[in-house]
């Protein structure tokens, strides 16, 4: 039995990428109170990305998630059996070097889920990263019914996913995207308003036209760098914007005479969310349930097979529409 995987071998700054391989190594042995799953499902996430390109974890085994099905269990192990559909919680752990992006990996029972019948393969590979990171951060705004709520990089997966859950919980959605056509994608999503930038629209100036002069409730900014400016100007007297993303850069601008008025900046990590077991629990049940009723709907762009993960990488970079490249195995 072969344990294929693809590892971090080498790293350039100039071509981090180069630096991958598909190797093999033997599948792990079930230790007392571990599961072996062998992933199936992964997909090709940013923080997978970023991870490869900063040489984050030295050399590596990139994949922050997966789905995939129990192979065998270790003694003590009494939640799941061989051949039950799981999805191993490898973002918990953030020090883990282990990623997803392999055949075979060995966990802890606890840091397993079992998906229901009524959540798919494809779904279930995408169960966590997104989908948590913004149940959490609409759950910690606590946006009121029919308030706005301001958010940046609309148009990737998991800003659709923000209107789409916005929209069941009666929020309403001021989006920002930078391509013109994402525009009528997002509305007929069901996105209440959608700002251009690239359109030179001022998204102050647009946050204040559409609300009334109220402003936003809060804002989610993915971009950061000099767009987090407009964002905390856009929200309103004390409220909340969370930065979890730097699409635009490290660094960030602000005004100050939006902190003197009372607006918090904050970052918001998923890691740090999720210490505890009764948030884990709560993101578990809530995010299940919102992807059993398909309220939040990940999508899928393309799916390779896991020699293939150049090509997977390449394509990731180019696709549109919010759906997610998969590596298959």
């Amino acid at each position: 039995m072969i344990n294929r995987a693809v590892k971090v071998q080498s790293f350039d700054a100039k071509d981090p990428f180069a630096g991958l391989a598909l190797v093999t190594k033997p599948v792990p042995k079930a230790e007392a109170g571990h599961v072996v799953v062998q992933i199936t499902l992964r997909p090709v996430l940013l923080i997978d990305l970023f991870h490869i390109r900063h040489g984050a974890n030295g050399f590596f085994t990139p994949g922050a998630e997966g789905f995939g099905i129990v192979h065998d269990i270790g003694e003590g192990v009494k939640t799941v059996k061989k051949g039950q559909r799981v999805v191993p919680f490898l973002a918990l752990d953030p020090r883990n070097v282990e990623g997803s992006w392999q055949q075979y990996i060995c966990i802890k029972e606890e840091l397993l889920w079992a998906v229901p019948d009524s959540i798919s393969d494809e779904v279930a590979a995408q169960f966590v990263i997104n989908p948590w990171t913004l149940y959490g951060m609409l759950t910690d705004l606590k946006v009121p019914k029919g308030e706005y709520l301001l958010q940046t990089a609309a148009g990737s997966g998991l800003g659709r996913q923000v209107i789409q859950l916005a929209k069941h919980w009666g929020i309403k959605t001021i989006n920002v995207v930078r391509r013109v056509e994402q525009k009528e994608e997002l509305k007929a999503l069901g996105a209440d308003e959608v700002i251009c930038t690239n359109e030179e629209e001022d998204v102050a100036t647009r946050v204040k036209e559409i609300t009334g002069g109220k402003l936003a409730y809060g804002a989610i900014d993915a971009v950061a760098g000099t767009l987090t400016k407009q964002v905390v100007a856009s929200v309103r007297d004390g409220g909340q914007v969370f930065v979890f993303g730097f699409l635009g850069g490290y660094d960030i601008t602000v005004g100050v005479g939006d902190l003197f008025r009372g607006v918090r900046l904050t970052g918001w990590n998923l890691y740090n969310a999720i210490t505890s077991a009764e948030r884990r629990k709560l993101f578990t049940t809530g995010v299940s349930k919102l992807l059993e009723a398909k309220i939040i709907v990940p999508l899928v762009a393309e799916t390779y097979d896991l020699a293939d993960f150049q090509l997977a990488i390449k394509k990731s970079t180019e696709v549109s529409g919010g759906g997610k490249v998969l590596l298959s195995s």
